[in-house]
């Protein structure tokens, strides 16, 4: 819009669709009526304009920009909003804000809708925007198809590619797609339209936090008792895509679910297992990043752990036609994001459509676990795996002792039963086909490290005895 345009506007006076602001001082108003202006046929709020439609101009600063980007952002669900700079006399700017509505009203500014009526901006009535949810509802238009104006450089293209690389892995990506450039990735994953990312692509491979985007965190806590009264032993914020969510996840995980180490009979080999399966709760945080409800920017996934269980929280609750109960039998799969679920599939992170919590069920059976427990409150559904103990605050993995041998055994009650500093000839002696003294050494090291005997001195000087008890 240039001067010519901006002067010609100004003359049709306020209207349904034009709005003057003196200053951005009223910038909360503006907002307030470029809402309304989303909920009715569009309009312009030119600001550096008085009411009786004199051009006085407004200093334009970077401070101005951000404070005017950051009241559009509190404006739900995104929008199509357009701000212009027209330069006039003396270095002064009228800001021009165009709203262009679509089908998807109603839009709230700040949580509450606003609507125009002539030239005068109101909260929008509660029949008339519940009114307008149902004709949004009718169009079953999901928060991830909407378009933004990110660039393709906002995204991680790594990520990108490395869906590409496990979808033909997985037989799910035609390995005519490994020369694919990331614009034609993004094409062949239904991620882009009219030449636009759509949301779910930002979710998915953001590069890096994006304003627009907060609801794109996890919070993780390890809380010390069985309640959140209890204190943090850890409490993290994380921000990023999808995938970096999930990694974040696991690694937070992986320092504070404790491993059960445990020897088999004849086996040196330590076996490590840890106190939940691990594929139980991957599922459950995969479950999570593709079903929560997205277009709820205040909320966020929440990954919680006492001493007693562990719990996986999404905002969203489940479809209609599932009920609690259907979780834990064969259901359909009616994924909230479907976009963002294909990726998910594609890269193998889901086997098959609607077995998540299945699969999470059996796993826990498998291991002899607790079966998980579903559950919603809050405007959301979670996940809870009760461990088979509590694993307290001060927990060390458990290391049961390995099984000693028939010979280790020996030695040792050799030592015990002897009044007398014991050396190694001597038991050689004892022995019954006699090792090695080499492979008796082994076996005096081996059960001093298990704190049954101890040493005393060194060298051929060595003598054994057994530990006091």
């Amino acid at each position: 819009m240039n001067i010519k345009k901006l002067k010609d506007l100004i003359q049709q006076g306020e209207s349904s669709t034009l709005e003057f602001k003196k200053s951005t001082g009223q910038l909360s108003s503006a907002t307030e009526t470029v809402c309304a202006f989303l909920n009715g046929d569009g309009g312009v709020v030119l600001i550096g304009v008085t009411n009786n439609g004199d051009i006085l101009g407004q200093d334009v600063t970077d401070n101005t920009r951000k404070e005017i980007a950051r009241e559009i952002h509190k404006i739900e669900p995104s929008a199509q909003i357009e701000v212009q700079y027209i330069p006039i006399e003396k270095s002064k700017h009228v800001i021009a804000i165009t709203a262009t509505p679509n089908d998807h009203m109603p839009y709230v500014y700040d949580g509450r809708p606003f609507q125009r009526n002539q030239s005068t901006t109101s909260k929008m009535s509660q029949h008339r925007y519940e009114q307008f949810l149902v004709k949004r509802g009718q169009l079953n238009y999901s928060w991830e198809d909407y378009l933004t104006d990110y660039t393709i450089d906002s995204l991680d293209q790594e990520e990108i590619h490395r869906t590409i690389t496990d979808g033909i892995r997985e037989n799910r990506i035609p390995a005519s797609a490994a020369g694919d450039i990331p614009i034609e990735i993004l094409n062949r994953l239904k991620l882009l339209a009219d030449g636009k990312l759509k949301q779910a692509a930002i979710v998915l491979y953001a590069k890096e936090e994006l304003a627009d985007f907060p609801q794109c965190m996890i919070r993780m806590a390890r809380f010390r008792g069985l309640d959140k009264l209890g204190d943090f032993i850890d409490n993290q914020l994380k921000y990023g895509n999808a995938f970096y969510l999930l990694k974040e996840a696991d690694a937070f995980l992986q320092r504070h679910l404790p491993i059960a180490s445990f020897f088999k009979a004849n086996q040196f080999k330590r076996i490590d297992k840890p106190i939940l399966p691990v594929l139980a709760v991957r599922e459950a945080l995969i479950n999570a990043l593709c079903h929560r409800d997205y277009s709820n920017r205040s909320a966020s996934i929440a990954l919680a752990i006492y001493d007693d269980r562990l719990e996986i929280w999404n905002n969203g609750t489940l479809p209609d036609k599932i009920t609690l109960a259907d979780l834990k039998r064969p259901h359909d799969s009616l994924p909230r994001n479907k976009l963002i679920a294909k990726v998910f599939h594609a890269r193998g992170l889901i086997e098959r459509w609607g077995t998540g919590t299945n699969k999470m069920i059996d796993l826990c059976k498998k291991e002899g676990d607790p079966e998980p427990e579903f559950s919603e409150y809050t405007g959301g559904l979670s996940v809870i795996f009760k461990f088979k103990e509590p694993i307290g605050t001060t927990r060390q993995p458990i290391t049961p002792l390995p099984p000693l041998t028939n010979r280790q055994k020996t030695i040792l009650a050799i030592i015990e039963s002897s009044d007398e500093l014991v050396q190694i000839q001597k038991i050689m002696k004892e022995l019954e086909n006699p090792p090695s003294q080499r492979m008796v050494q082994i076996d005096l090291n081996y059960l001093k490290t298990q704190g049954l005997i101890e040493q005393i001195g060194k060298g051929r000087n060595t003598l054994w005895a057994k530990k006091p008890r």
